[in-house]
């Protein structure tokens, strides 16, 4: 079964804060993100996943984000199986629905991002904006 990558710019941390009285805001804002990747995930198919997405300082020049983000950056990486292979094919890709699918999805900014952006939303498809990137791994 192939495995799904997902990388973003935008903080998607598991923080399992679900309620402001268990955290900060910050960490419940946090899981918002969280609970909205796994939704739209969710829309087309089952996951399962072994670890939390993982964040990392990195220099994302040249791997796949939007032209107006170079240098060092937090990334979110993530990784998930669906249960169906074809679960996000269209005629592109292996996963082109879920692309779609994640296309301006409203976002919470401001928590450990890295980056400065005015559109609160994963953007999957503008080559100038572009903070989200999804990829295979078999």
């Amino acid at each position: 079964m192939e495995v799904i990558e997902i990388k973003t710019l935008i903080d998607i941390t598991n923080t399992n804060v679900r309620r402001i009285n268990q955290g900060t805001q910050q960490q419940l804002d946090q899981y918002r993100n969280w609970t909205t990747l796994q939704q739209c995930i969710g829309l087309r198919a089952i996951m399962s996943y072994d670890q939390n997405p993982i964040v990392n300082l990195i220099d994302i020049t040249g791997i796949g984000f939007g032209k107006h983000f170079k240098g060092i950056h937090n990334v979110w990486t993530f990784y998930f199986k669906p249960e169906r292979a074809d679960a996000f094919t269209n005629k592109y890709s292996s996963f082109g629905l879920l692309i779609e699918d994640l296309d301006k999805i409203p976002v919470i900014l401001n928590l450990t991002e890295t980056i400065n952006t005015q559109r609160a939303v994963f953007e999957t498809t503008d080559y100038k904006s572009k903070n989200t990137i999804i990829n295979t791994i078999i």
